[in-house]
């Protein structure tokens, strides 16, 4: 007689943004079921810049790692990324699942006039068109 005994793993999230610098990075993740996305999760990494460290002296270099989360839907998850500002760092990798939305929401930051980095975020916006026009090669 074989029994069922319900799975503890925790479901498996799968990248939805990833954007960086040389300061660190910012990863939006979800987990992908049957009914669409949920669990929406934000990850930062900051590393501060070695060469500004004088002989190690000042801050401690090793990175600090926040966590956001988890949101229910894409609107709470871009509230999570807002935490962060995720907008003004170069697109590493977008799903495509989300291409339309990303670009609507960083579309929607550059148009924003009360944004405080609204420069930098129309300075990165051709790379975010980029990222999210790539066509799946097959």
């Amino acid at each position: 007689m074989t029994q069922n005994i319900p799975s503890t793993a925790a479901p498996a999230t799968e990248t939805i943004i990833r954007a960086g610098s040389e300061g660190g990075s910012v990863t939006l993740s979800a987990v992908r079921e049957p009914a669409g996305w949920a669990a929406f999760t934000v990850v930062s990494e900051e590393r501060p810049p070695h060469d500004l460290l004088a002989d190690g002296v000042g801050e401690d270099p090793d990175t600090s790692v926040k966590f956001a989360g988890p949101a229910e839907t894409w609107k709470g998850a871009v509230e999570l990324l807002d935490r962060f500002v995720w907008h003004v760092l170069h697109p590493d990798f977008v799903h495509p699942d989300f291409r339309r939305a990303v670009i609507a929401a960083v579309r929607e930051r550059a148009a924003d006039k009360n944004e405080p980095c609204t420069e930098f975020v129309e300075y990165w916006l051709p790379d975010w068109e980029r990222a999210c026009s790539q066509i799946e090669e097959v």
